[in-house]
């Protein structure tokens, strides 16, 4: 693994740290039986992570938590960003080691336990059905089977989502967002859907808009050409939004100005992973679960600092 973790848990990480984003894609993924036993008014991001050193190279998290509709306790819902690129069957495992660390967690930080909800976003490419721990064991006797663990996660695979269905949420950032992932790996078809995503993406903050033009656009092998067309389907509001990134590709030759802009990024990120350590508050987990980062690059950063 890179010592960034990939750019598609970067970009949802941006997204999800919004909280009305959160809660609208919560509200499009979560079975509607679900919802209806939670407060979605009391819901709030937490400054925590619930994923294990082990489970850092596949599996990453966001974690809000709000009350029930009945009043009587909370519950957590984490958004588990599946690394892999391809279908990893023993995937259900790994969920029930996230779900297991968690509540070790929370008895560890004194509190009492708390359900988690969990909901693991694929995008990739190949085909992943829906499976279960009890899924992997062929045939258990009857007398075996009260040992297999049971438990249950929301499997959300945007490849099985169509477009239409997708456009039509309410929150049109978000399907922006959505799309875009959902052809992350399929180049010919995401600059197809480009004009498509950068409308539905025209009413919201600027940041947001520019998290999205650098996943859609950083790496994306665009002619200059391609990319001037581009500019002229988007609405006059956020043409400026996207001349900025041209300018930083541009400065440098298009080619360069890709791995300009990759490389700018990436010292932003060091630069506030060092503001955080000289702070001598958080823990190097907490760093980089903040950060998006991994644990072996705070501690790179940190020995860095020390040579100095």
């Amino acid at each position: 693994m890179d010592k960034h973790t990939p750019k598609h848990d970067a970009f949802i990480r941006a997204i999800m740290g919004n909280k009305q984003i959160a809660l609208d894609y919560f509200r499009a993924s979560i079975p509607q039986n679900i919802q209806d036993l939670l407060d979605f008014s009391t819901l709030r991001q937490l400054p925590d992570t619930y994923v294990s050193k082990e489970l850092q190279k596949s599996i990453s998290d966001i974690v809000y938590v709000c009350q029930k509709a009945s009043g009587n306790g909370e519950v957590k819902i984490s958004l588990l960003v599946e690394h892999k690129s391809y279908v990893d069957k023993y995937t259900p495992i790994q969920i029930g080691s996230y779900i297991f660390s968690g509540l070790l967690k929370q008895i560890g930080n004194k509190e009492s336990p708390s359900l988690i909800i969990p909901i693991l976003l694929y995008h990739g490419a190949d085909r992943w059905e829906y499976k279960t721990v009890a899924d992997l064991f062929e045939n258990p006797e009857p007398a075996l089977q009260q040992f297999i663990p049971d438990y249950q996660y929301i499997f959300h695979d945007l490849g099985q989502i169509s477009d239409e269905e997708i456009q039509s949420l309410h929150n049109k950032f978000l399907a922006a967002s959505l799309l875009a992932m959902k052809y992350s790996a399929l180049k010919d078809q995401l600059n197809t859907l480009l004009p498509t995503i950068l409308t539905l993406a025209s009413e919201v903050d600027r940041n947001l808009h520019k998290s999205l033009l650098f996943y859609t656009l950083v790496g994306n092998p665009l002619t200059e050409e391609q990319f001037l067309n581009l500019i002229k389907s988007v609405p006059n509001q956020k043409k400026e939004a996207i001349m900025d990134i041209f300018e930083i590709f541009e400065e440098k030759g298009w080619k360069k100005g890709i791995e300009e802009g990759r490389a700018e990024a990436e010292q932003k990120i060091e630069t506030a992973v060092r503001n955080l350590i000289k702070q001598s508050v958080l823990t190097d987990e907490q760093i980089a679960s903040a950060m998006n980062v991994t644990t072996d690059y705070v501690a790179e950063v940190r020995n860095n600092l020390a040579a100095e």
